[in-house]
């Protein structure tokens, strides 16, 4: 991951957030393109921190279902906090 502020690691991740993760269902709507933003540093600062894909999940989790309310959908979310357990810098 790269260490520098912002930069490429936080672009991957905030179009990580909303082409693969989307869990509200707005990557089609041009004006919600940054929705997730707020989210990026925090998941950035894990994957420099070594954190672990169960501790992405359960980070990505909370989000969903108790930050924006949803039911969620544990396959797909694990299935993402995997991808960005992957990334590399």
């Amino acid at each position: 991951m790269n260490m520098g502020q912002g930069g490429p690691a936080s672009a991957r991740i905030r179009e990580a957030l909303m082409h693969d993760w989307d869990p509200i269902g707005v990557r089609e709507i041009p004006e919600a393109a940054d929705e997730y933003d707020a989210y990026v540093a925090e998941l950035r600062a894990m994957l420099v921190q070594g954190r672990s894909e169960a501790e992405l999940f359960e980070y990505l989790w909370e989000l969903e279902t108790e930050h924006m309310g949803l039911q969620g959908d544990r396959i797909a979310t694990r299935a993402f906090a995997k991808q960005l357990a992957a990334m590399d810098g």
